[in-house]
């Protein structure tokens, strides 16, 4: 029995060891041109022609007559005509001004770096005499830069980039003959879904941009539809097994667009069909019914929003068939992306962002105007840019550039609203440009969470214009990523400096990205975003394991400031923490830290308890905080206030702060309230006028009524002639005592009639 199980064993590992070679190499071959030819479909109209003429020796006849026809065909398969391309490039150097230098600064860091017969497997040493690092490949893989040498090539006059283009080409299909690539296997696979797949949207583009030069020869345009064709299987044979991920996804799109692109190949059918059904489950099961991408993500949701959009446009173009649902999913993912949305029309920086390091807030006019293309909604119209971005104003046509610069702009209406699915909770005043904004991050992605941070009932806070206590972009190869991705640069709340995201995972090719193997669950507690005090109210088990239990409570007074709620219980005495973002000095000891804008607008963070010990300011790379903390106990609150101000003038009185604090038209009390005759006790009192906030209410007295709390409850009250309205922000309903018997609170305001 042993020595079967043995033999099994033995079978299935070399079976497995095959198939990971074969899928690599032996498999998918690239033909060679003639064997190419030999293999021409009827489809191709005088295909017999061609196949006889390059099979009688005459292969640039050949090579001509195909090209023609693919060339003619070109013209109605892609997202722009070839034929205007001197057209589109004179608007777009009086759009994009810069465009020409930009782009031939780009071609250059390529070409300086890479020989157009590049070696394609490491290790090897680049032009400038340094060994190519893993990132580097990876890059050099996707060719980010190709598209740059075409622009160059008619913007610049640098018509060597032509042939460094195609001969780079003809490089890696040597490569790949000669089986000198970077297998998937190793990590970092030249064909890899998304190196291959990204690669393939490059040239694509390039290729396009070609055609409308009389210098891209016949023979070229050949090799590059060999090129796409041989690529086309391999991304279709290595990606049977679904996988979660952008990675999978761009492939498909490349799948698709190639198929779109030469349908008079039987394999493109079974092409089409088959990126059509994996992406379709990309959508459904990697879109959560919010509209976000399950990554949480900023980056990645646009660059899903980036996938989808070729795949849909191109399809319209091309009237191929796409599933009914799409329409709305995709529709979906641009709505979130208003719900997230700034006052500023900007966007917040959330998990892995990685276009601009250290950066605060993203840009998303350019990706709205794909949704105003596609979809001319005015409230997408009002985020939408009137001209897309320098890349996307190659996937939109001269119609779709018109309807941007008509469109219709409605601002919106919504104001503090959930993405619950993802995880995402937004306390939103309004959309004046200097309105009051907080985002909360709450959720871990269940699937592939690689991108997540240790943020998890984090926050960030916008008002006045500015983002006030931010979050930061990363970049996977630079040395700090780790520390940026963890919780000492994130809002939240620690035990014995232990930040969220543990078991520190980089990728197997060595390219700098990692991940945290644990991060904490949270689970939201309380919604409440209506009313003049709003509240989301949860909890996470990160800190479980050395026995402490820990819940955050965030109470926004609209317009005014929030108060946030840090309480943790355990059986051990630990140290506790709480950490804020933003350049801060720190006034009335370790109470007040303030920071300060150049308009002189800016934030007061304000200790209300008495359990803080003390606090410190520091940071790296320019990006600072500051981070209050106890003394070791068993137990700790922090319940602090913080307060965006417009003025010097605005800023929170610090004069008698310790007996009465003043945050603008709002009164903070410590226990105890006397008013009009009656007497609350709370933890805290948060007052203006007549409404009333009870942090940790445990009574309200006077000489007809009596209410009581045998557990501390946070209770607003409205106060009037007739009596008092009460409602309630804990989780469950709320059992109050008195002396006529016990009342119910709940979220829905409860009346309670007597004399004030």
């Amino acid at each position: 029995m042993y020595s079967l199980r043995l033999f099994l064993f033995l079978a299935a590992f070399l079976a497995f060891q095959r198939v990971v070679a074969q899928v690599e190499t032996v498999d998918f071959p690239l033909l060679e041109e003639a064997q190419f030819f030999a293999q021409l479909p009827t489809s191709i109209p005088n295909s017999g022609k061609i196949k006889a003429l390059y099979a009688q020796g005459n292969s640039a006849e050949a090579h001509r007559e195909l090209a023609a026809y693919f060339k003619e065909k070109a013209k109605s398969r892609f997202y722009f005509n070839w034929e205007n391309v001197p057209t589109r490039l004179q608007e777009y150097q009086q759009l994009y001004p810069n465009a020409a230098k930009n782009h031939l600064k780009d071609a250059d860091s390529h070409t300086e770096l890479y020989d157009a017969d590049t070696p394609w497997k490491l290790p090897f040493i680049n032009k400038k005499g340094k060994q190519v690092s893993p990132y580097e490949i990876r890059h050099l893989f996707r060719q980010h830069k190709s598209g740059d040498f075409a622009f160059s090539y008619f913007l610049s006059d640098k018509k060597e980039l032509l042939p460094y283009f195609t001969n780079q080409a003809r490089s890696l299909n040597q490569a790949f003959q000669n089986d000198k690539v970077e297998l998937i296997a190793d990590g970092n696979g030249a064909y890899e879904s998304f190196r291959g797949g990204n690669r393939m949207e490059n040239w694509v583009l390039t290729h396009h941009l070609f055609l409308a030069s009389l210098e891209y020869t016949d023979a070229d345009q050949i090799t590059l539809l060999r090129t796409f064709l041989h690529h086309a299987e391999v991304l279709y044979q290595t990606n049977q097994e679904f996988q979660f991920g952008n990675h999978q996804t761009k492939g498909m799109v490349a799948l698709a667009v190639i198929a779109m692109m030469y349908p008079e190949f039987e394999a493109s059918k079974k092409y089409y069909d088959f990126a059509i059904a994996n992406l379709g489950k990309h959508l459904e099961l990697e879109v959560n019914s919010d509209g976000f991408q399950f990554e949480r993500s900023f980056h990645y949701h646009v660059g899903d929003i980036d996938n989808y959009f070729r795949v849909f446009k191109l399809a319209q173009i091309t009237g191929n068939p796409i599933p009914e649902a799409w329409e709305g999913k995709l529709r979906g993912m641009f709505e979130a992306m208003t719900a997230i949305a700034l006052p500023n029309k900007l966007a917040p920086v959330i998990q892995d962002d990685t276009d601009n390091p250290m950066a605060t807030v993203n840009q998303m006019d350019e990706v709205m105007a794909l949704g105003y293309a596609l979809f001319p909604d005015p409230v997408f119209g009002y985020f939408a840019s009137t001209n897309p971005s320098e890349e996307y104003y190659w996937l939109l046509s001269q119609t779709d550039l018109a309807k941007l610069r008509s469109k219709s702009e409605t601002k919106p209406t919504q104001k503090s609203t959930a993405l619950e699915s993802t995880g995402y909770y937004v306390f939103r005043e309004g959309w004046k440009e200097k309105d009051q904004y907080m985002l909360i991050s709450t959720g871990v992605s269940k699937e592939k969470p690689d991108h997540q941070h240790g943020d998890v009932l984090g926050f960030q806070l916008f008002a006045n214009g500015d983002m006030l206590v931010p979050n930061y972009q990363v970049r996977y190869p630079v040395p700090e990523f780790p520390f940026f991705k963890n919780s000492w640069v994130k809002n939240v709340a620690l035990v014995d400096s232990i930040p969220q995201g543990q078991k520190w995972t980089g990728n197997q090719g060595g390219s700098g990205f990692g991940k945290f193997g644990k991060l904490p669950q949270a689970k939201v507690l309380l919604w409440e975003p209506k009313g003049k005090i709003q509240a989301l109210k949860g909890s996470h088990d990160g800190y479980q394991e050395i026995g402490v239990s820990y819940e955050r409570s965030i109470f926004f007074i609209s317009g005014d400031f929030w108060l946030v709620r840090d309480r943790f219980s355990s059986d051990k005495k630990h140290t506790y923490y709480q950490n804020f973002q933003g350049n801060y000095s720190l006034e009335e000891g370790p109470i007040v830290a303030r920071s300060s804008n150049a308009d002189a607008s800016g934030l007061d963070i304000l200790q209300l308890g008495a359990q803080v010990t003390g606090a410190n300011t520091t940071g790296m790379n320019g990006k600072n905080r500051v981070t209050f903390h106890s003394e070791p106990s068993n137990a700790m609150e922090f319940v602090t206030v913080l307060r965006p101000y417009d003025s010097y003038q605005d800023r929170t009185s610090l004069e008698g702060f310790k007996e009465k604090i003043q945050l603008g038209d709002w009164e903070a009390f410590r226990e105890n309230l006397d008013m009009n005759g009656i007497n609350f006790t709370a933890d805290y009192i948060l007052r203006k006028g007549d409404l009333l906030f009870l942090l940790g209410m445990k009574g309200i007295q006077s000489e007809s009524l009596t209410l009581k709390s045998s557990n501390p409850v946070d209770v607003q009250v409205s106060l009037a002639t007739s009596g008092m309205e009460l409602k309630s922000f804990e989780p469950g309903p709320v059992l109050l005592e008195s002396t006529s018997g016990s009342i119910t609170l709940t979220s829905t305001p409860t009346q309670i009639n007597h004399e004030k």
